[in-house]
């Protein structure tokens, strides 16, 4: 047994992280939103792809951001996957309008079209949240050709899919908007915060004015709409810019990490992998097995944390009264574990994880 807790994920905060951090600190700077901020949403449009960027506190409230940004009527609806963290639903709840859950596919735990064609037909439907799960795809493009038929709008949640690509072009660019997050979970943290990256200069227009209590300038009360204080902070942005510095490593060691569970796991046939295409990036390595309340429980007792996959949200009381059998989510989330991803994890760690799997199902 290891002698020290391997936990399922932590945050890498690197050298060059923390003297980033020391440098701006010295220095008289604002803390508060300034020009760091902005070079970090420069920066981030840059990676992804996108015309505009906008930091925000963290994905809730960027995903609140651009529902605000709709103008959508109160009796409002959005369709969200069944499976997703339950930041997508209670962000929905919190712009007035109402969750629709539509269950997920076999293939990549991503939104089921079949199943939203069948709900989109509903009365004030008016926007689908798209999760990719994971870092997974799914059927992001025929997602999107519905919507474009319904004419409603499509909003990305990409809280998993930073380094992830659909046909060379990066998720987050496929609807109107997409939400990105940097809670301490994810590829880079900003310990808290999150990003919105659009391609639609009429919506970037409104978020600016959303984060910043409706002003179209900071330091003076000349208010244009209604809005809120969404800001960012220079300290969390000088951060995020040096995580970002290395997002190719990052990526690297997530596919790393993936491909080495899987090689060594594959041939065990109770274990079930979801695939990952060549140009996605995991987030946590998932596993689909039916003994999972034991296998965790074996894993702790060697040092060894996990974590369940999300619950099927509309068994949540406070979000749904409906109670509609939504099968695919019910029994991936039964079955679905996530193994420790923290890109911290050395070859090490990762044997003794692999074989004190081994061990578990070899007994």
């Amino acid at each position: 047994m290891t002698n020290h807790q391997i936990n399922q994920i932590e945050p890498k905060i690197t050298k060059k992280d923390i003297n980033s951090i020391n440098t701006y600190l010295k220095k008289d700077n604002w803390i508060t939103e300034n020009k760091f901020t902005l070079e970090f949403e420069n920066r981030f449009k840059k990676y992804t792809g996108s015309k505009y960027a906008v930091a925000f506190p963290n994905g809730t409230l960027t995903l609140l951001g651009i529902l605000k940004s709709l103008n959508l009527k109160k009796n409002s609806k959005v369709i969200i996957p069944n499976i997703t963290m339950v930041a997508t639903a209670t962000s929905v709840k919190l712009a007035g309008f109402n969750p629709i859950f539509a269950d997920v596919e076999k293939k990549y735990l991503c939104m089921c079209p079949t199943d939203l064609e069948k709900k989109v037909k509903q009365k004030n439907v008016k926007a689908v949240i798209y999760v990719t799960l994971n870092g997974r795809s799914g059927n992001l493009e025929k997602i999107k050709k519905i919507c474009k038929k319904y004419k409603i709008y499509l909003i990305e949640d990409s809280a998993h899919s930073i380094g992830s690509f659909l046909k060379n072009k990066h998720h987050g660019n496929f609807g109107i908007a997409s939400s990105f997050s940097f809670s301490m979970p994810k590829i880079i943290t900003t310990g808290q915060g999150g990003m919105i990256v659009t391609n639609s200069k009429k919506i970037y227009k409104k978020l600016k004015l959303i984060k910043n209590f409706g002003r179209a300038q900071a330091g003076n009360d000349d208010y244009i709409s209604e809005g809120y204080n969404f800001k960012f902070t220079d300290i969390q942005a000088i951060l995020g810019i040096s995580q970002l510095e290395d997002i190719t490593a990052r990526v690297k060691k997530k596919k790393y990490i993936f491909n080495y569970y899987h090689k060594y796991l594959k041939k065990i046939k109770k274990i079930n992998f979801l695939e990952f295409k060549k140009n996605e990036t995991p987030w946590f390595i998932d596993i689909y097995v039916d003994d999972k309340n034991n296998l965790k429980s074996h894993l702790k007792k060697n040092n060894i944390l996990t974590r369940d996959i999300y619950p099927p949200l509309n068994k949540l009381k406070f979000l749904s009264n409906e109670r509609e059998k939504l099968p695919i989510s019910k029994n991936y989330s039964d079955k679905g574990l996530w193994l420790p991803s923290s890109l911290n994890l050395s070859k090490k760690n990762l044997d003794y994880i692999i074989n004190c799997i081994k061990e578990f199902y070899e007994n």
